[in-house]
């Protein structure tokens, strides 16, 4: 049975198999029989599996080109019909190659990057779990049987109804070419079939990582189109702005000085955030949040060798580095590169004068 066959209520598709189906006698002794089998006639597979009886199948068996084309191939062993509904319907099936998958494939793997609330929620365009959605466009290297290759059906006299024993995955050579072994999905397939309403977003709370990682799977898998018009990027938790990864952060020269309320604020900041990879998929990275570390972090927070000329820029360009892009972030002098980076006149000085009177 076709793997998009068997994702379906295929009760239709069995009794076909049964209506054609019937116990007959195998061997005679004189006139007795001796031994009777379940027979299923080929010539009446033609006829019963009709255009009319495909037809509820094939909008399912379409999603993906390599389901329909297993479909495709199975009807036509078994009526010699090499359409399914209407007369050119796999046409585009005669010529298959790789760029028949327009958008691609990824590995099953990746959806160990999306984020439960993304895997536990239903299609807004059809109402379908994400795994089901998911299942409906995967494929294996090569097609695989899932039961007894040997025998894949059988007339249960209990049931009254031929039953499938066996099921085939389909396959990726069915293009005519070789993937490394593993279990794969049709990106342009699951994106049509996957769709959000971004208005009542599965990942909405923007004070988790969630919603990051969401957003930046549907981008990864689904391209630009598949994300909300606008400033898809806004109120995102990604190491690209607000949020430095713990293993990258430096404290200025002067940390000795710091007082212990700005070192620990370092570690209260800390949470989770997005690094985004080459691929554009998530990272988790424990980082720190610049905008909670900054806020109401001034210039004169720190005092002691931090204003001291030798180390006062340093710590004047980390903070300005560390801050400068945070919203509303005002910590240092509005003319702290001229006041600041300049050596006072005491620092100048090169030891303390003191001035005495002589009367010689």
């Amino acid at each position: 049975m076709p793997q998009c066959v068997v994702q379906q209520d295929h009760r239709t598709w069995l009794e076909a198999l049964t209506r054609c189906t019937s116990h007959q006698c195998t061997r005679h002794f004189g006139v007795i029989c001796t031994h009777h089998q379940w027979l299923t006639q080929l010539s009446c597979l033609r006829t019963t599996f009709s255009p009319e009886l495909v037809r509820q199948y094939v909008p399912y068996c379409s999603r993906s080109v390599l389901t329909k084309a297993q479909i495709g191939r199975w009807i036509h062993q078994v009526t010699d019909r090499t359409w399914l509904v209407e007369v050119g319907d796999t046409n585009e099936l005669l010529e298959l190659t790789p760029y028949s998958l327009h958008d691609g494939y990824a590995a099953i793997d990746i959806v160990s990057k999306a984020p439960k609330c993304l895997i536990h929620a239903p299609s807004a365009s059809t109402g379908e779990l994400f795994q089901h959605a998911l299942a409906s466009c995967m494929f294996a290297s090569s097609a695989q049987h899932t039961g007894n290759a040997a025998r894949p059906w059988e007339y249960s006299e209990s049931l009254g109804s031929m039953i499938s024993l066996d099921s085939q995955t389909a396959g990726y050579d069915t293009l005519g070419v070789h993937i490394p072994d593993g279990d794969y999905f049709d990106k342009t397939c699951f994106c049509n079939v996957m769709t959000i309403d971004w208005t009542q977003e599965p990942c909405s709370d923007p004070g988790t990582i969630d919603m990051t990682i969401e957003r930046y799977w549907m981008y990864a898998t689904c391209g630009r189109s598949a994300l909300p018009a606008g400033l898809w990027k806004n109120h995102l938790k990604t190491t690209e702005d607000n949020y430095i990864p713990i293993e990258k952060w430096k404290w200025p020269k002067c940390v000795a000085d710091m007082p212990k309320e700005i070192l620990t604020r370092r570690d209260q900041c800390t949470t989770d955030a997005c690094e985004v990879e080459s691929d554009d998929y998530c990272t988790i990275k424990r980082s720190v949040d610049k905008t909670r570390f900054c806020r109401d972090f001034r210039y004169e927070s720190c005092g002691g060798s931090c204003h001291a000329f030798e180390s006062r820029m340093d710590y004047v360009l980390w903070l300005f580095h560390l801050c400068r892009d945070v919203q509303n972030w005002h910590g240092l002098p509005k003319d702290w590169y001229y006041s600041l980076a300049r050596p006072t006149r005491a620092e100048m000085t090169p030891w303390r004068w003191n001035v005495s009177f002589s009367t010689i």
